[in-house]
């Protein structure tokens, strides 16, 4: 009996030094306390550096004006927790801005332009937030370039990514700040159309050179009237340690609200609200085993409407793609919701809202499930030249491109991707589907194998580069633009003819839009798919014989007759409905099966028996499978979208009356 008592008050100190210390923190605490619930610590920076493996750090509600690199590490069972605050609604009360400088001192500067102010600003700063929100902000090297004589009276490409050197044709910074009001873009995306530039992007630009900071409101607006803030550097560094979580925070106004490099490892951000920045999460190499799970991830940008890709005769997406990629970037993508190039990296059930790039996953042996992505102007998943990982079970949605591979033979590098069970939807007639990406006769590793002066390989390369595998099966592509989806001629038979094989993609069981000049011969396997059409079926004929006997072509009455009718607002019924002509189309992949003669390994995510009849059914979801997941996911988005606008809601009431008291 003795010893039975003894070893029960083992275990109970042992669970209790698993469970550690509970230090909490308050903004009307100090950090002279102990760090106890009646006298907290004032900043989570002292509690961090107090804080040992098993401790959990509780903080509450406030605003906490702090940026840190963490030094102490946790342990594999006993992790270090950093926990904020949430309320009854599941509002977030626990925010963490950086320190910055909050810009007060507006003077008119008409040797600029009309409507142009300024303010003293020592240092050129990352970021630029009004009332809460980003704004578009200048890069550096376009405020270096000396003005021009005249001023446009129209963009046009050159204007915004023409190449910096001698023949540079980008209008410099002080003249985009003093563009007319009215002025459009045009541009080869945009067709015909003319797009309004300052009404995209909220008729407010900035821009810093030489100690000071302007800003335009090209609608007469004034600086007094609004909150300016400046910031610098990332929120949270996480350089060489292992296993902290952080849950349950508001993150934002930092370049980067979490920044993971070195040797760190096994580190959890989850349940977080991350707004602004360049990149929301950044991993880098060679970091490894992150996990960012069940946060929202949004850019927080001060006209959050016009991120999406729209109407062929409406590209506002479209421009706000350019003025993150070439005016607030340096000709590269200047906005994302997860950055990652480390290894191992989990990024799980996670809501990605209006931004330029959702994930941007260019790490090794990955997990992408489970995520929304919406409203990304670029990108809602992009892959690169080193990536390899499983992507499934994401719900991606009215983005410009929902998935791009990116760097097709660029790198040596072992490059292996699996995307399935995915629901990519697209209002119909807007944005891409899929794009695939190569330039390596420009640059990389591929480049010797070229022949001078052409896009085309060397009949006798002499060392090419391995393009590694693609497996897409099992998802749903759903609308779209009529022009151009899903592994259009660019990506495949360009490719195929540039490269004088056939593409490394295995595309088996997925929902296609039927608009493509289809090729079976241009890639490995094209085979058990289903290419419905919204419009004319007229360019069946001319599909290369082996695409239909293959896969299956529906005609216009047959593609009204596959899915169930109905569903939310934004996300249409994609489950089948009975007697759906996509009912036994597919190929079992759960195990090796055979395609023209050539047998192929079963593929990963499908367990025997995982459909019902006598063969799988095309797309994301199977016989008698419901929508509940995706509609699941979806409600969770919308819910992330009405928090972020009650948001905006109370900074812009926050700014009226900072106004109101200065008139």
């Amino acid at each position: 009996m003795r010893k039975a008592g003894a070893a029960f008050l083992c275990v109970v100190v042992l669970a209790g030094a698993l469970r550690g210390a509970e230090l909490y923190v308050s903004p009307s605490g100090n950090d002279g306390n102990p760090g106890s619930p009646a006298a907290p610590f004032a900043t989570i920076g002292r509690a961090a550096s107090l804080a040992n493996p098993g401790d959990t750090v509780k903080i509450g509600p406030g605003l906490y004006r702090e940026q840190l690199t963490f030094t102490r590490s946790g342990k594999k069972d006993s992790p270090i927790t950093f926990a904020g605050t949430r309320g009854k609604k599941g509002e977030f009360l626990t925010v963490i801005e950086p320190p910055g400088e909050t810009l007060l001192r507006w003077t008119p500067a008409p040797e600029v332009g009309p409507e142009v102010w300024k303010t003293p600003l020592a240092r050129r700063p990352d970021l630029v937030l009004m009332d809460g929100f980003m704004i578009a902000y200048i890069n550096r090297f376009t405020m270096e370039l000396p003005r021009w004589k005249k001023l446009p009276t129209e963009l046009d490409e050159e204007m915004l990514w023409s190449k910096y050197g001698p023949k540079c044709g980008r209008l410099p910074g002080f003249d985009l700040l003093s563009l007319p009001a009215g002025i459009r873009q045009k541009h080869q995306y945009f067709g015909a159309r003319r797009e309004p530039f300052w009404e995209t992007i909220g008729f407010v630009l900035s821009g810093w050179h030489k100690g000071a900071l302007y800003v335009r409101f090209a609608d007469g607006g004034n600086p007094r009237e609004h909150r300016f803030f400046a910031s610098s550097g990332s929120g949270f560094t996480l350089k060489d340690v292992s296993h902290l979580r952080f849950r349950d925070l508001h993150m934002r106004g930092s370049r980067s609200q979490f920044r993971l490099t070195g040797n760190s490892s096994h580190n959890t951000v989850e349940r977080c609200l991350l707004m602004h920045g360049g990149s929301r999460v950044l991993i880098e190499r060679p970091a490894e085993y992150t996990t960012v799970e069940g946060c929202i991830l949004t850019a927080g940008f001060i006209r959050g409407d016009v991120f999406r890709l729209r109407k062929p005769d409406d590209m506002r997406g479209g421009m706000i793609y350019l003025v993150f990629k070439y005016i607030t970037g340096v000709s590269t993508s200047d906005d994302m919701g997860v950055n990652d190039k480390g290894g191992h990296t989990r990024i799980v059930g996670n809501v990605f809202l209006q931004g330029l790039i959702g994930i941007e996953a260019f790490g090794t042996d990955e997990e992408v499930s489970g995520n929304v992505v919406r409203e990304m102007a670029s990108v809602g998943i992009c892959t690169g030249a080193r990536t390899t990982g499983k992507f499934h079970d994401n719900l991606v949605m009215n983005c410009g491109i929902p998935l791009r591979i990116h760097d097709v033979r660029h790198k040596r590098a072992k490059r292996e991707e699996y995307h399935y069970r995915n629901l990519y939807v697209q209002a119909p007639r807007e944005g891409s589907q899929m794009w695939v990406h190569c330039t390596s006769h420009q640059y990389g590793d591929d480049v010797i194998n070229f022949e001078p002066g052409t896009k085309k390989y060397k009949k006798n390369p002499p060392n090419p580069v391995d393009a590694g595998k693609f497996y897409i099966y099992h998802n749903t592509f759903w609308g779209g633009s009529e022009r151009d989806t899903f592994m259009t001629q660019l990506p495949v038979l360009y490719l195929s003819r540039r490269f004088r094989m056939a593409m490394p993609f295995f595309a088996v069981n997925n929902f296609l839009k039927d608009h493509c000049n289809w090729r079976q011969s241009q890639q490995e396997l094209f085979a058990g798919n289903v290419l419905y059409a919204f419009s004319d079926t007229s360019r069946m004929e001319r599909k290369d014989p082996g695409v239909l006997g293959f896969n299956r072509a529906l005609t216009r009455e047959e593609t009204r007759r596959v899915w169930k009718q109905g569903g939310l607002p934004g996300l249409p019924d994609l489950s089948l409905a009975p007697g759906s002509p996509a009912l036994e189309t597919g190929i079992d992949i759960s195990r090796p099966f055979t395609v023209n003669g050539k047998t192929y390994p079963a593929l990963p995510g499908f367990a025997p028996g995982y459909f019902k009849g006598k063969a799988p059914a095309a797309g994301a979801l199977q016989k008698g499978e419901s929508m509940a997941r995706f509609t699941a996911m979806h409600r969770r988005a919308e819910a992330a979208v009405g928090m972020l606008n009650e948001l905006k809601k109370r900074s812009a009431g926050k700014a009226k009356e900072k106004g109101d008291r200065e008139k």
